[in-house]
């Protein structure tokens, strides 16, 4: 049997077009790519952490703090495309994307995914989700939701489920957030570039439906919590808000500042 290595990838450019630059802004004293990549190191089930970039000024950052880059094209329509030609340069089995904005994503949230992938290796494409909180999130169009089966398999996505808002908390189920961390069997990230966008993907922007109109099976795994990611500017105020309240947070950001 074929032992599962697992590698973290996460992709990282400039030129965001709602937030240039934002992969080096800096939070609580670090810049916002190596929260992330610490992050992952603490998870400590890697076979290797790398950031995906096309940018030097992202590569020196990273490379300062000791930490690995692969160097990729500036071309790729999508972070999915970076990571997977970062995956064809690496020796693992399976790939985890973590977006560079998912700067409160908790160490022993990304073990449990992992172990996941160790446990049913077969399994070809995975995505973190995380409970609904808030009616207001139900409908709110700049969260992906998705609905899930019992054993948490993705059936559906999209960014209105408004529909549910005035039936109580009880009737959030099976509703979920979908977070920006992709789990990938190597060779179904390689297949995945390769598939036809569709038309769910292309109307409501969400990468995932792409694997669900093509028939394949997305998992999802349970975090603990969906805490925001960076998209805009406002955003950073919110993460450090955090940061300072939010005991896992304040945890974790003393053992980033000490890594």
């Amino acid at each position: 049997m074929t032992q599962v290595r697992v590698a973290a990838v996460i992709p990282a450019r400039m030129a965001s077009s709602r937030f240039p630059g934002k992969p080096l802004i800096q939070v609580r004293g670090l810049p916002m790519i190596e929260h992330v990549r610490r992050r992952a190191l603490l998870c400590g089930k890697f076979e290797a952490v790398v950031v995906a970039t096309c940018d030097e000024e992202i590569a020196r950052v990273v490379r300062e703090a000791g930490g690995q880059v692969i160097m990729t094209s500036s071309n790729h329509p999508a972070a999915t495309d970076r990571v997977a030609e970062a995956a064809r340069k690496m020796d693992c089995t399976h790939v985890i994307n973590i977006q560079g904005d998912e700067i409160l994503v908790l160490p022993e949230d990304l073990e449990r995914m992992v172990l996941a992938m160790e446990a049913r290796p077969e399994v070809e494409y995975w995505n973190a989700v995380a409970r609904i909180e808030e009616a207001e999130e139900l409908s709110n169009c700049s969260i992906v939701k998705c609905a899930v089966s019992r054993g948490e398999r993705i059936l559906y996505c999209s960014r209105d489920f408004s529909a549910l808002e005035g039936l109580g908390k009880d009737r959030f189920e099976p509703i979920r957030k979908v977070l920006g961390v992709l789990g990938f069997r190597k060779d179904a990230l390689q297949q995945y570039i390769r598939l036809d966008r569709t038309p769910l993907e292309i109307a409501g922007s969400i990468d995932q439906s792409r694997v669900l109109e093509h028939d394949r099976v997305l998992q999802g795994i349970l975090f603990q919590r969906g805490y925001i990611g960076v998209n805009t500017p406002e955003e950073i105020r919110l993460v450090q808000a955090c940061l300072d309240q939010d005991p896992l947070q304040r945890t974790v950001l003393q053992e980033l500042t000490l890594s």
